[in-house]
């Protein structure tokens, strides 16, 4: 019997275990490419905005975070955004640096988290359900043979028996199948969703740390004149 064959005679259970594997590799391919476009080479960024930044050079440091791809560098232009072209040395640093820390916070609670976790609890459910699902057509494919058995003139048939027990564990290794690739990918995305955010982290507290040495720079500058 082909593997055809097998999955045909697995019962009614095998479509939704199909959808199932579909919208699973749907979620996986699509998160894939999600991530690998939300990431920022943050050192190489970091390592051009801090001269601008400290340099006053706020301009052309929002054109910087706009040609490079990537959310945190999305999050350090909201931040640059909100800043005033020149320093304005009558407002305390602690007002501009709060001004900073809320737009970065904010959007990371209202977009960037919630588009980093999309699709990732459909993807858990999809590793934690088609087992079940799996189990479910195993068990119905089970009393199928036994009461098959049962009503049988000619007695237990050992081949006969063997084959349909076969085909009734067909369903269980199709969830199997599913469930397996979705759960080590879910945990993927999850340690991936933790390092990024981690690095927004770090990134938030670079920028705030230069933020303030900006202004440190200005007053020193603007006392010697």
């Amino acid at each position: 019997m082909s593997i055809f064959e097998l999955i045909m005679k697995g019962g009614i259970l095998m479509i939704p275990i199909a959808i199932c594997s579909v919208y699973a590799l749907g979620i996986i391919v699509e998160r894939l490419l999600h991530y690998r476009r939300a990431r920022t080479d943050i050192k190489v960024l970091t390592e051009k905005l801090e001269a601008l930044i400290i340099g006053n050079k706020i301009g052309e440091a929002r054109l910087l975070c706009e040609e490079t791809k990537g959310f945190i560098a999305d999050l350090i232009k909201l931040a640059l955004d909100g800043l005033p072209e020149t320093v304005d040395l009558n407002q305390p640093v602690e007002d501009e640096l709060k001004v900073a820390r809320r737009i970065i916070d904010e959007e990371l609670q209202i977009s960037v988290i919630p588009d980093l976790e999309k699709h990732l609890n459909a993807l858990d459910t999809l590793a934690r359900g088609t087992p079940l699902l799996g189990l479910l057509g195993t068990i119905i494919g089970m009393i199928r043979v036994f009461f098959t058995l049962g009503v049988s003139q000619s007695g237990a048939n050992p081949e006969l028996l063997a084959k349909g027990i076969g085909v009734a564990l067909v369903t269980t290794a199709a969830g199997l199948i599913v469930a397996i690739p979705s759960f080590f990918m879910h945990r993927y995305f999850s340690g991936q969703l933790d390092r990024l955010l981690e690095e927004a982290e770090r990134t938030k507290v670079w920028l705030l740390g230069h933020l303030a040495k900006r202004r440190l720079i200005s007053m020193v500058g603007n006392h010697d004149r």
